[in-house]
Parts: structure tokens; C-alpha cells; sequence
């Protein structure tokens, strides 16, 4: 394969993913979700509904696209094996505490939000003890995640280099059914969460290993597989209710039903035509600050909204989503605005 550096459509999945992260937790409030003790009074079917495919394909998709450019880096990023678990310590687990530190516990903690991994009414230190321990960290839960998926393709990288797949792929199996069956009681650092989204990862590999010929497919079959996909999305709730091996291939079907998508909307050109404004540009930019910064929005605007037009599902979902989003751009700008001074404070200082 020859080289390539940008991948159009895997960032405009990667981008829609996180974003629609922060529709997907505007409308939990309306569904029947253990992981949300703040919610309505009633259950919406058409937002479990919807939920239930946004449940089934972001995280999902993100996943897969990281396992698609982990492959790239093999290609043409060299790096150890010690500079490779450092450089997603730095991405993910600093992260993970930095803003568990400064933004999850303490605002969580002022306004006492409820949210699973927090003990109600718990303190600062209580708080912060949880954090440590990767037990509360609502959607912080994503960056323990994704590293501990990344370490373990991190450790099978000479297996990959040298596209031993049928053996990646069969350890990557009983890794997933360990998890599953062994550490799905452990709170400690969400690594009872990496099951489903190890074998995410492993086909976004297995994806960018046969591009080539992938790419080659013509736009209508593209269409055609995504549509088929979309039945994973569709039957993943009461797929994972019947297996967790069921829940599983519908994860996996979400993550190729987005892939085949957008690299046929990108063939037709429909993807250039929302690439090119700067908004779509910003957000792609900074769309893991958004994710990283988006609760506990929705819990202070569902407060507020919910007793003047709570019983209007849709409404009080698009002005949640719309608030949230205004005030993640603007927390976005403030923090780069202050790391942009700091930045410029210490040149200074070494120039003098």
C-alpha cells in the first residue's frame, strides 16, 4: 500500500462519534439507563430507541477507526515498543486524571450529580479516592478504555508486522472472553469495559491491512454493506440481552455500517461539502476536548430545562444538545486561550 497521511473519513467518523456522544447523553435522560440515576419521570420508546443505536454504534466506531490508524503507525511510524505505551499514556490516562481532577470531580462533586462509580452525596475526598481508582468516572470511562485495548495491540505489534492476523485475531477472541467472563465485576480502572471494543479495534487493523482492495468496492456495494450493517444497529439491545456474543457482533456490525458509510459519502464528494466549513473544521479539531469536556453539562441544562418542558421529549432534548454544545465550544476556547498564554509567557521568559 502506499503511503498516506490523511484519512478523510476517518476523521469525519471519529468527529461524528464523539460528538453524537454528546446527543446520545441529551437523551438518556429519556431512557431506561442504570448508568444515568438522573433521568424523567417517564421513558420515551422512540429515544431508547435512538439510543439504542447510538449505544451500538460510536464508541464502537471510534474504536474501530483508532485500530484502523494504529495500523497506519505500524506502517510508518516507528517507535518502540516502550515509546508506544508512553505516547497513549500521554493521550489517554493524563488526560484521564488531569480532568478528573480539575473538572469531573469538582463540579460533580459542587452540584452533587448523581452518576454511576460516584457514591450519592459523596465529598471531595470520597470523590477523588473513586477517581483515582478509575471506579467514577462517567465518560471519562472511554480513555481506560482505549488504553488498555491499545496496550494489549501495542504488545501483539510483532505479530502484526508481520500480519499474523489468524493468530492476532484468535488471541484477541479468548482476551475478549476473559474480560468478559472473568473481569466484568471489576470497577477498578474499566478494564471489566474492553471486551466488545477489542474486537473493534482488531477489525479497524484487519480493515486498513486490506484497503486496498476495500477501496476498490464500488460506491453502490459500499452503500449496500452499510445498509446490511445497520441491522446490528438496529437489534443490539435485545441481541446483547439474548448473548453478550450477539451484542458483540452488533458492535462490530455498527463499527463497519459507519466505516463503509462515510467512505462512500467521500467518494461521491458529499463529504467535501461539509468538510470545508469551519465549524465542521473547529469541531474536528477539537472534538476529544469536546467529549472530554461535555458532562456534566447536560446534567445542569436537564436540571434547568426539565421542569418548564421536560414533558416535550424532543424539544427538551434539542435545547439540551444545543446548550451543551454552545458552552463545550466555549470551554474549548477558553482553555486554548489560556494554554495559548501560558505558552506564550514561557517563550518569553526563555527569550529574556
Amino acid at each position: 500500500m502506499s503511503e498516506r497521511k490523511n484519512f478523510g473519513y476517518i476523521s469525519n467518523i471519529k468527529t461524528i462519534s464523539l460528538v453524537g456522544v454528546v446527543l446520545f447523553h441529551c437523551m438518556l435522560f429519556y431512557a431506561d439507563n442504570p448508568f444515568f440515576p438522573e433521568s424523567a419521570d417517564f421513558a420515551s420508546p422512540v429515544v431508547e430507541f435512538l439510543c439504542n443505536i447510538f449505544d451500538a454504534s460510536l464508541i464502537a466506531s471510534f474504536v474501530f477507526c483508532s485500530g484502523f490508524l494504529y495500523a497506519y503507525s505500524i506502517s510508518y511510524k516507528k517507535r518502540t515498543l516502550t515509546e508506544s505505551i508512553i505516547e497513549r499514556a500521554k493521550r489517554l490516562i493524563i488526560p484521564y486524571y488531569l480532568y478528573g481532577a480539575f473538572w469531573v470531580v469538582p463540579l460533580y462533586t459542587f452540584f452533587n450529580i448523581n452518576t454511576f462509580g460516584r457514591p450519592e452525596g459523596a465529598g471531595y475526598l470520597t470523590g477523588y479516592k473513586f477517581m483515582l481508582l478509575g471506579c467514577f468516572a462517567d465518560h471519562l470511562w472511554f480513555l481506560w478504555m482505549l488504553f488498555w485495548v491499545s496496550l494489549i495491540f501495542i504488545l501483539m505489534k510483532p505479530l502484526l508486522q508481520k500480519k499474523y492476523l489468524p493468530a492476532v485475531f484468535l488471541m484477541t477472541v479468548i482476551l475478549s472472553l476473559i474480560d468478559q467472563i472473568f473481569l466484568a465485576d471489576v470497577s477498578y480502572f474499566k478494564i471489566s469495559q474492553i471486551a466488545p471494543y477489542l474486537l473493534c479495534f482488531f477489525f479497524g487493523i484487519v480493515f486498513y491491512f486490506f484497503l486496498d482492495k476495500i477501496e476498490q468496492l464500488p460506491v453502490w456495494a459500499m452503500f449496500l454493506l452499510s445498509g446490511l450493517m445497520l441491522i446490528g444497529c438496529l437489534f443490539y439491545g435485545k441481541a446483547a440481552e439474548i448473548h453478550f456474543a450477539l451484542g458483540w457482533l452488533c458492535k462490530i456490525s455498527s463499527a463497519f455500517m459507519t466505516f463503509f458509510l462515510f467512505l462512500a459519502l467521500e467518494r461521491i464528494g458529499v463529504s467535501k461539502n461539509f468538510e470545508k466549513r469551519k465549524l465542521w473544521q473547529y469541531t474536528a479539531k477539537h472534538s476529544m476536548q469536546i467529549y472530554l469536556l461535555n458532562c456534566p453539562f447536560m446534567y445542569l441544562y436537564f436540571r434547568l430545562l426539565y421542569p418548564i418542558i421536560g414533558q416535550n421529549v424532543f424539544l427538551c432534548v434539542l435545547i439540551n444538545f444545543v446548550l451543551c454544545m454552545l458552552s463545550l465550544y466555549i470551554a474549548v476556547w477558553i482553555q486554548d486561550t489560556v494554554k495559548r498564554l501560558v505558552k506564550d509567557r514561557s517563550n518569553s521568559h526563555a527569550e529574556s
